[in-house]
């Protein structure tokens, strides 16, 4: 079977372009544009030591490529394992159809009035010996924040307790707007909540890959709590590693805003803290394992302390 035939339905509006290697998806008011931006079927993030896209200001640990399409500013996310996956399989993917899946699903979202960026393009191009690099493009947020920079820059006194206590407020609506969508986010953590700087009113879900619908009518409590420990996780682990910032205050606040009334709120913040305990095992192993290979420390964390 084609790369072409494994790729999934499209909205209406995209278009599917093949190269002599790579195919890629794209809007098709945006196919001359994204071109002229040097973002082809067959590119490659890198390859002989020579970027394909200069990396954004934006690039964490993995970097982001930033390019402008038709006087947008946009960001092209390489796909990348976490975890234990990162040292078996690097950046290859055995499955092609993911940044496209991630396409559809945006769009899906979009129509149900929950806030995430425009995809603008997915591609997925073969990689020698096996397997697939893919990336997605989608339109760059400015003056914003996502919500683990905004937690370690409070850490560091960048930020104060107010910015803390909106950025947390906005940041449980919107996780109850992608539940209430029906949408497990598959890797629900502070870094893939994008807060507008200001205010910090706006937010916006990130990163939905092997993220899905489950069912139109929202998820069942129990699912929303499962991905909701999942994202206690992540901030417990750096409140171990770095120091309390949110703390059960500011847990009580996101729940709050995410809709919990106030006689469920301890059973929430419990059922949660001991599912986090629970499946922290293997996330931990992979966390040890980045550090130990000498990954950058993470900013979105880091206190600041020597």
């Amino acid at each position: 079977m084609g790369l072409v035939q494994r790729l999934p339905a499209l909205p209406n509006g995209f278009l599917v372009v093949e190269g002599e290697r790579g195919v890629m998806a794209c809007r098709a008011s945006h196919l001359d544009p994204l071109r002229t931006s040097g973002f082809s079927p067959d590119g490659r993030h890198r390859l002989g030591g020579t970027a394909e896209l200069q990396d954004a200001e934006e690039s964490g640990r993995e970097p982001l490529g930033a390019l402008e399409v038709g006087g947008v500013r946009c960001l092209a996310r390489r796909f990348s394992h976490g975890g234990l996956a990162r040292f078996i399989t690097g950046r290859r993917f055995k499955d092609p159809s993911r940044p496209f899946n991630e396409l559809i699903l945006s769009e899906a979202l979009r129509e149900r009035g929950v806030p995430t960026p425009r995809v603008l393009a997915a591609r997925a191009v073969p990689v020698f010996p096996l397997g697939f690099e893919l990336t997605l493009v989608t339109e760059r947020l400015g003056s914003s924040l996502d919500l683990g920079h905004l937690l370690g820059a409070v850490r560091r006194g960048e930020r104060t307790a107010g910015d803390l206590r909106r950025g947390l407020a906005s940041s449980g609506a919107l996780v109850r707007r992608v539940h209430d969508a029906g949408c497990m986010h598959a890797d629900l953590q502070p870094a893939n909540i994008l807060l507008r700087e200001g205010g910090w009113e706006e937010a916006w879900i990130l990163d939905l890959d092997r993220s899905r619908i489950e069912g139109g009518g929202g998820l069942p409590e129990a699912a929303r709590l499962r991905n909701l420990a999942r994202l206690w996780r992540h901030v417990g682990r750096r409140e171990q590693e770095y120091g309390p910032v949110v703390g059960a205050g500011g847990a009580v606040r996101f729940l709050k805003a995410y809709g919990v009334a106030s006689g469920d709120l301890r059973r929430w913040l419990d059922v949660i803290h001991d599912q986090a305990r629970e499946g922290g095992l293997l996330h931990r192993a992979g966390w040890r394992l980045e550090r130990t290979f000498g990954r950058s420390e993470d900013a979105r964390a880091a206190s600041g302390r020597p």
